[in-house]
C-alpha cells in the first residue's frame, strides 16, 4: 500500500512544469499562474465516471489519462483559448495499483506535452470507482473568445475532421471487447479512447476573428447545433449530403447495418469543433485557415431565422426537424 502524500510526491515527480506562466504548481494550497495583461483567463471543468464515460474492461490507464486531459482541452479549443494549468481531482478504487495510477498520470503528461498544458494540483480521495475532475484554465486574447451566443443569420455552419467515428468505435467495443479488430476497427476504436482536440482551428478563428460562434462536439452534432441556435436566438438547417464521414465509418454502418446519420447527428464524442462564418469570411477558412492547421474543415449547412426552426435535408432534398438526441446524463436511461 500506499500512502496519500508518497502518491502525490510520485505523481508530482512525473509531471513537468512547461510553461512560462506558472508560477507555483503542485506542494502549495494552491497554484499560482501569472495574470495575462490584455488576455482574458478562461476556465472549464469535466468529470468522468468509471461505467459512465469509460469502462476499465477496453481502456488502459494511460489512455484514459489522454482522454481526461483532451475532453478539457477540446473546451479551451471551442473558446479560442490557448490551455494552460490544470488541477485533477482523483477518485481512486481499492486494489487500484501505484503503477496504474502513475500511467494514468503518463497519459496525462503525454498530451499535456503536445498542448503545452502543465498539471499544478489536485486531489487523490478513495472512490468505489474511478472518478476524475479535471480543472483547467486558458487564456486567449482580450475581447476575442468564440462563444455559442453570437450566430448570425446567413451564417455558413463548418465543422472540423469527420463525424460519427467514436461513436461507431465505441460500439464496436462495447459488443466486442474482447475480440481483435481489424484496422478499420481499430481506426474507429481510437477515435474514441484518443480524441484530438482542434486548438490550432480554434486558436486560428479567435486570432483572426474568421467566426461568429463556436462550440465542440462532445454530446452530438445535434445536441450542439441546437445549444448554439438557442443560446444565439437563430434556426439552422443542415445537409445530409455534405456531413463530412470516414471511408471507415461507411464501411462499419454498411457491414453492420446502422444508420450512419445516426451515429453522426448523435453518437457524440467526437471531439471536433462546430462554428458559424459569415459569408464573407469562408474562402479564408478553406483558403487559409486549413492549409494554415492541417484540418479539414466542410460548410455542412447556414444558419437561419429562428421561426425557421433546427432542421435537416436527407439526399433526396426533403426537410425534417433535427431533435436533438445527443447523449444526456438525465435522459440516457429514460
Amino acid at each position: 500500500m500506499f500512502g496519500e502524500f508518497e502518491l502525490i510526491q510520485a505523481i508530482r515527480q512525473h509531471l513537468q512544469i512547461r510553461n512560462q506562466d506558472i508560477l507555483l504548481g503542485i506542494g502549495d494550497d494552491a497554484a499560482i499562474v501569472k495574470s495575462f495583461l490584455k488576455k482574458d483567463l478562461i476556465f472549464t471543468t469535466d468529470m468522468l465516471i468509471e461505467k459512465v464515460h469509460f469502462c476499465m474492461d477496453w481502456i488502459t490507464p494511460k489512455q484514459l489519462g489522454v482522454k481526461s486531459m483532451a475532453v478539457n482541452i477540446s473546451d479551451c479549443a471551442a473558446m479560442g483559448a490557448h490551455p494552460v494549468a490544470a488541477t485533477i481531482s482523483l477518485g481512486i478504487p481499492v486494489g487500484c495499483s501505484k503503477a496504474m495510477i502513475l500511467d494514468f498520470y503518463s497519459g496525462i503528461e503525454e498530451i499535456g506535452k503536445k498542448f503545452s498544458v502543465s498539471v499544478v494540483g489536485g486531489d487523490t480521495v478513495k472512490s468505489p470507482c474511478w472518478v476524475i475532475n479535471i480543472a483547467l484554465i486558458g487564456w486567449v486574447e482580450q475581447e476575442k473568445a468564440l462563444q455559442r451566443s453570437r450566430a448570425q443569420v446567413g451564417d455558413a455552419v463548418f465543422v472540423t475532421g469527420t463525424l460519427g467515428d467514436s461513436s461507431a468505435g465505441l460500439k464496436l467495443l462495447e459488443e466486442n471487447f474482447k475480440k481483435t479488430f481489424n484496422q478499420q476497427e481499430q481506426f474507429l476504436i481510437q477515435r474514441h479512447l484518443s480524441p484530438s482536440p482542434r486548438c490550432e482551428v480554434g486558436r486560428y478563428l479567435a486570432q483572426y476573428k474568421l467566426a461568429h460562434s463556436a462550440i465542440d462536439i462532445s454530446d452530438g452534432l445535434s445536441s450542439e447545433i441546437h445549444h448554439i441556435c438557442q443560446e444565439s436566438g437563430v434556426g439552422a438547417e443542415i445537409h445530409e449530403s455534405a456531413l463530412p464521414t470516414s471511408t471507415e465509418l461507411q464501411q462499419f454502418c454498411n457491414q453492420h447495418f446502422y444508420k450512419i446519420t445516426d451515429l453522426v447527428f448523435h453518437g457524440g464524442e467526437d471531439y471536433e469543433l462546430l462554428f458559424t462564418v459569415s459569408p464573407q469570411q469562408i474562402s479564408k477558412v478553406l483558403n487559409e485557415l486549413v492549409p494554415q492547421t492541417g484540418i479539414a474543415c466542410k460548410s455542412i449547412g447556414r444558419i437561419l431565422p429562428k421561426s425557421q426552426g433546427v432542421s435537416w435535408i436527407d439526399m433526396k432534398g426533403h426537410r425534417s426537424p433535427l431533435k436533438a438526441l445527443g447523449f444526456d446524463h438525465f435522459q440516457a436511461n429514460e
